[in-house]
């Protein structure tokens, strides 16, 4: 009876790993330090699910606060597979990017994000 239960448990923990070990989403920019002139693109890398692209949204504040640079960036990826953006030129400031789940208009889940500094 003990070796049914515990055989039981253990084929429930191994069908439970593969949900809870997927790969984990991620974002990076490039170059390390843009410039406004170089402009900066990210490397993303999707966790799973059924899509073949992931939505980069950009931010760019400057030192006072005030939004100078935004937009909204779709890159083809794999579904658990990595993508490359296209280069963005945003002026100088202070910037997060996020990479992110669409669900609706004005609604998503942040699933990584990156800072970076254009100079």
């Amino acid at each position: 009876m003990k070796r049914g239960v515990l055989a039981g448990l253990l084929a429930g923990l191994l069908l439970a790993v593969p949900a809870t070990v997927s790969a984990a989403q991620s974002i990076t920019h490039h170059p390390d330090n843009p410039t406004a002139a170089t402009g900066v693109y990210f490397t993303v890398t999707t966790g799973g699910g059924n899509r073949n692209f992931a939505s980069v949204i950009v931010s760019c504040a400057d030192g006072t606060g005030t939004v100078v640079y935004s937009t909204v960036l779709t890159v083809e990826v794999p579904p658990k597979g990595t993508g490359t953006s296209q280069t963005i030129y945003p002026p100088v400031s202070s910037c997060t990017a996020d990479l992110v789940k669409l669900m609706s208009i004005d609604k998503w889940r942040v699933l990584a994000s990156d800072s970076f500094t254009v100079s």
